[in-house]
């Protein structure tokens, strides 16, 4: 008899990650395939038949010798792509790092002003109006425009939703009524291309036929609506209850999770649903963290500059200070035209000590804001760590040092791919609830006490860290 597992995929912005895991929430397998994406100027864009074909790549060596029993899918968020009834794409997927809405934003701020989250292309609402003004053959063919992971959902299945954490994620949907403004509606009609909303745990479907000959999942399998790749990453991290742990996500860009009570507002923060009734998450973001990392690590294509014990071995704090804002910024600034800094660069300076200064900037910028989750209410005692970026030990040392509180590596630490495994056992009913399978505060792989001389150090420089990002803050 095949060993019953459960599937959870992960859209992100470099690459599909797909990992099984028993019905207790343990890893089986993973893999993952990547994908480019085109950028040009404000312009970021991926092909969602390169998302399907990672998809039926990565699931093709994980299906074998198994009983898939269901499938949810996260993902990237918020990233849309207009869909034909073929389910073929009819234009490019605009990724959340495209920043072109930027008027349609500020327009339907003036619909809806009291939006939750505010007026900026990030959070995808804008991004529709744009489709129809700039491609509006692509966009007129369109059945639907659907998410990333709602496209993955719908070749899955043949069925088009939103899922709740996404629409909630977006400019200008009203939490209390589980929709968006029918003001905003009239005066945007291009919004009524997205698919119905849907609640994250529901089953919208079954795998079809034709997907599970490309993919190897068996034909009827449920498939969950799933949603953004926060969810996924603070399921399994085990961040299901109000309170924390505060999750600290790092891929392409570096992303904290704290789940807090339905309807909480941080002003310039990111807010959207949880999948577990009665949360929200409280997220904070910056665009590149993991693509800082690798753009510096790139530059000595001799070697790889990314060796725990040589980082660990220098000075720290570095005698450079970076701000890490290669391609714009979103919290605390939401400012599109944002850009590096490198503060203190000499002659001496080696690729080695640009890393670490790259580190540390991330790690100074996350220090920002969770000061302002303080403030809000919200006291941080650790940060537990998940993610591609959770694996450097050398970065996790640097966080818990500027912090100045304890970091965690997850045990698990395969990010939103494994928590999409477990919401598809929840969602299907082979999971009793999350409480079930998250990890106990003792569940933990490793973990990073500060330096207390280190952390005096680095928060006597933070003023000269303030004082260099404050240059990004005028748009």
């Amino acid at each position: 008899m095949s060993r019953r597992v459960l599937l959870g995929l992960d859209v992100g912005t470099s690459s599909v990650k797909a990992v099984t895991t028993d019905l207790a929430g343990r890893r089986v397998a993973d893999a993952s395939v990547r994908y480019p994406t085109s950028t040009e100027g404000a312009a970021a864009e991926q092909d969602a038949r390169a998302w399907w074909a990672a998809v039926v790549e990565a699931t093709r060596g994980l299906t074998a010798d198994v009983e898939v029993v269901a499938v949810a899918v996260t993902s990237q968020a918020p990233t849309f792509v207009p869909v034909g009834a073929d389910d073929e794409p009819t234009a490019p997927a605009l990724t959340w790092l495209d920043r072109r809405a930027a008027v349609e934003a500020a327009r339907i701020a003036e619909v809806v002003p009291d939006s939750r989250n505010g007026a900026d292309p990030f959070f995808g609402t804008a991004k529709l109006p744009w489709l129809a003004a700039n491609r509006p053959e692509a966009f007129d063919r369109a059945e639907h425009v659907l998410t990333a992971n709602g496209y993955i959902v719908r070749r899955l299945t043949s069925v088009s939703v939103l899922d709740d954490t996404s629409a909630s994620l977006m400019q200008g949907f009203d939490d209390a009524h589980d929709g968006f403004d029918p003001a905003l509606l009239d005066a945007e009609p291009s919004l009524r291309k997205l698919a119905p909303i849907v609640p994250a745990l529901t089953i919208v479907g079954a795998v079809t036929s034709a997907a599970a000959a490309a993919t190897g999942i068996p034909a009827g399998t449920p498939v969950a609506a799933g949603g953004i790749d926060s969810i996924g990453s603070a399921i399994e991290a085990g961040a299901v209850a109000a309170g924390g742990p505060l999750v600290d996500m790092t891929g392409f860009s570096s992303v904290t999770i704290l789940p807090v009570p339905r309807g909480t507002r941080v002003p310039g923060f990111i807010h959207s649903r949880h999948c577990v009734p009665g949360l929200d998450l409280l997220i904070t973001a910056q665009v590149t963290a993991g693509a800082t990392i690798d753009w510096v690590n790139g530059l000595d294509e001799s070697r790889d500059l990314r060796d725990d014990e040589r980082l660990l071995a220098r000075e720290r704090p570095s005698r450079l200070t970076m701000v890490t804002s290669l391609a714009g910024e979103r919290t605390p600034t939401w400012n599109p035209r944002s850009r590096g800094i490198v503060d203190g660069i000499d002659l001496a300076t080696d690729s080695t000590e640009l890393l670490l200064a790259a580190m540390e900037g991330n790690a100074r910028a996350l220090a920002t804001d969770v000061a302002a989750i303080e403030r809000a209410g919200f006291p941080v005692s650790h940060l537990l760590s998940t993610g591609g970026g959770a694996r450097s030990r050398a970065w996790l040392q640097i966080k818990a040092d500027v912090l100045g509180v304890p970091v965690h590596r997850a045990e698990r630490g395969h990010g939103a791919a494994q928590g999409a495994a477990v919401l598809a056992g929840v969602a299907a009913g082979e999971i009793a609830s999350f409480a079930d399978v998250v990890g106990a505060e003792s569940d933990r792989d490793e973990r990073f006490e500060p330096d207390a001389g280190r952390t005096a150090a680095y928060r006597a420089g933070a003023q000269r860290y303030a004082e260099l990002a404050a240059l990004n803050a005028t748009r």
